[in-house]
């Protein structure tokens, strides 16, 4: 299993810094199947896909289900105060996060720790032509 990874934000003028445990692979290959699904059904996958068909599809996902999945990256996430860690929760963010850019850049961090592999499955069957 990957090592947690330790972050620092800029949080209004504060620092903090978090842990971020890395999902099983049983919770990534379901989190992955659940995006796949959520938004293949906004593919048109009769014609020849590109990057920004996708894109398309993602940004016209609900926002309810896309919250649900959005939120599941936090799960994994720790506010780390001293040597205590506490598990992210929304019901006490508000208390020592003043920028909703904070929680952004969490759900990215969180992404790379568990997701960080794509670009080179998307490599693996798109390869770059060689350049001329």
């Amino acid at each position: 299993m990957k090592e947690p990874k330790i972050i620092k934000v800029e949080d209004g003028g504060r620092q903090l810094t978090f842990k971020i445990y890395p999902f099983s692979a049983t919770k990534s290959e379901d989190l992955m199947i659940r995006i796949a699904l959520m938004t293949g059904k906004n593919l048109d996958i009769e014609s020849a896909l590109g990057y920004k068909d996708v894109i398309k599809a993602l940004v016209s996902v609900p926002h309810v289900e896309a919250k649900a999945l959005l939120d599941e990256l936090l799960s994994e996430v720790y506010k780390i105060d001293g040597k205590s860690e506490a598990k992210f929760s929304f019901d006490d963010a508000d208390g020592y996060i003043s920028s909703p850019l904070t929680i952004i850049k969490l759900r990215i961090e969180s992404f790379k720790v568990n997701f960080g592999f794509f670009p080179d499955l998307v490599r693996q069957f798109y390869p770059e032509e060689p350049s001329s």
